[in-house]
């Protein structure tokens, strides 16, 4: 076994974040008019939708280099597979996120897949040297259902207002993507093996490392 495996952050970076922003939403308490008498949640619309698209592209932008610059080599040619995966999972998540809307209410909800395409980035930085390119496009169509599920728990469990979903997509999204280290890692990088090889050793390794 190699030790618990965390490649670029999905834990150290997003999880320990999101966990960060759960804490501090909690403190800070509820906007006015998020929640009903009966604790049930209202949504409240941003006030500037191309400016939530622009700040999604800045961040995956930025993502090109936070999970190929992890290598800290150019020399380490693993550079190029890594930014192959980051770009699908991250795609592979906002179309899922806009599809699922456009089922849902016969509308696709840009927002939506805003927040599907990052939960595909964080839950591939953790994997995204230890996994193949198909892989990626399931761990970041995969992350969507885990977002909704945590968004789900976060306001109508929790009763945390969550502005703009950062605990589902960091701590949701972490979580996942450390998981999918011990289940998609196919061994071609530093001998990290999931249990597409059959090995059972890096998901238990991974729990302990969520733990």
């Amino acid at each position: 076994a190699t030790g618990g495996k965390d490649f670029a952050g999905s834990g150290v970076v997003h999880a320990v974040g999101g966990l960060a922003a759960l804490i501090g939403a909690a403190m800070v308490g509820p906007r006015i008019g998020k929640f009903n008498k009966d604790g049930s949640p209202n949504v409240i619309k941003g006030h500037n939708v191309p400016f939530i698209v622009i700040g999604t592209f800045i961040l995956f932008f930025g993502w090109f280099g936070f999970n190929p610059g992890s290598t800290l080599a150019a020399t380490d040619l693993r550079i190029s597979v890594i930014a192959v995966n980051t770009f699908l999972a991250g795609v592979a998540g906002a179309i899922v996120a806009l599809y699922w809307t456009f089922a849902k209410t016969g509308k696709m909800d840009i927002v939506m897949g805003c927040n599907g395409c990052l939960v595909g980035l964080v839950a591939v930085t953790a994997p995204c040297a230890y996994v193949a390119p198909w892989a990626s496009v399931v761990i970041g169509a995969a992350a969507v259902p885990v977002m909704m599920w945590a968004s789900y728990m976060v306001e109508r469990v929790l009763k945390v207002d969550d502005a703009v979903g950062a605990v589902p997509v960091h701590l949701g999204g972490g979580i996942f993507g450390l998981l999918m280290v011990g289940v998609f890692a196919d061994g071609t990088y530093g001998g990290v093996q999931g249990l597409i090889t059959g090995h059972v050793g890096q998901l238990l390794l991974q729990l302990v490392d969520i733990g």
